[in-house]
């Protein structure tokens, strides 16, 4: 279950914001993950409480007021050819749907699922590898 934190400028419009949920979502499931696992949450920051240097580390032009910081919150142990192939299906549909592949930042962090409730109060169940 991939829990998809995506911070931006609070500028931006529902209907923006769906079209990036809807992108993020088809990424996932490209990725791998199940179509019913959907996780995202969007955090729209004031334009002067989201500073990122516009060039790091050495785009070919700077970001736009249009970034995206996205924080991706994996099981411990995903393996990391997921991960490459999550980067790349987010970077491919956010483009289709409009972001540059310059202004998407992407994350990843993990957490052992002994550390997480997906709901009821009850610890997440273990990953069962086919």
């Amino acid at each position: 279950m991939p829990l998809f934190t995506v911070t931006m400028k609070a500028d931006r419009t529902a209907d923006e914001k769906d079209v990036i949920s809807r992108a993020i979502h088809e990424a996932s499931v490209k990725a791998g993950y199940p179509a019913d696992d959907m996780f995202q949450r969007f955090l729209c920051l004031a334009q002067d409480d989201l500073r990122v240097d516009l060039y790091y580390p050495g785009l070919p032009k700077p970001r736009t007021e249009k970034m995206l910081m996205i924080e991706v919150l994996v099981s411990s142990g995903t393996d990391a050819d997921k991960k490459r192939r999550l980067l790349a299906a987010l970077v491919e549909a956010l483009d289709a749907a409009g972001t540059d592949p310059n202004d998407i930042m992407v994350f990843f962090g993990e957490i052992d699922r002994a550390n997480s409730s997906f709901g009821g109060g009850r610890t997440a169940p273990p990953v069962v590898m086919s």
